[in-house]
C-alpha cells in the first residue's frame, strides 16, 4: 500500500522504513514507486529482511529515478549480485549522491 501511495504522492521527501521487518514484497512495491516518484529524496530501507532480488529491482528502478539523493541499504546482507545491481544504477543515475551500504 505504501508503494502505491508513493507513486502518486507529491510531498513526501524522506521515507524511513528501517527496522520494519520489510520483506521482498514491500521492497518490490517501493522499487515500483521509485520508477515514477519524483519527489522522494531520501530512502532508508536499512535493517530489513530484503534479499538480493529486491536490491536488484531497486537498482533497476534507480536507473529511471530522477529525485532520490540518499539511499540507505546498510545492515542488509548484500551479495555480489546485489552490489552489482546497485553499482550499475550509479552509472545511469545522476541524482543519487549518498549511498550507505
Amino acid at each position: 500500500k505504501i508503494g502505491e501511495a508513493l507513486q502518486i504522492n507529491t510531498s513526501i521527501q524522506t521515507l524511513d522504513v528501517s527496522h520494519n521487518r520489510m520483506s521482498d514484497v514491500g521492497a518490490a512495491a517501493i522499487s515500483e514507486c521509485l520508477k515514477t516518484n519524483n519527489t522522494l529524496q531520501e530512502l532508508n530501507i536499512s535493517k530489513n529482511e530484503i534479499t538480493n532480488n529486491s536490491l536488484m529491482k531497486i537498482g533497476e528502478a534507480l536507473q529511471l529515478n530522477t529525485s532520490l539523493q540518499i539511499l540507505d541499504v546498510s545492515h542488509i546482507r548484500i551479495s555480489d549480485d546485489g552490489a552489482a545491481a546497485i553499482s550499475e544504477c550509479l552509472k545511469k543515475n545522476n541524482t543519487l549522491h549518498e549511498l550507505k551500504m
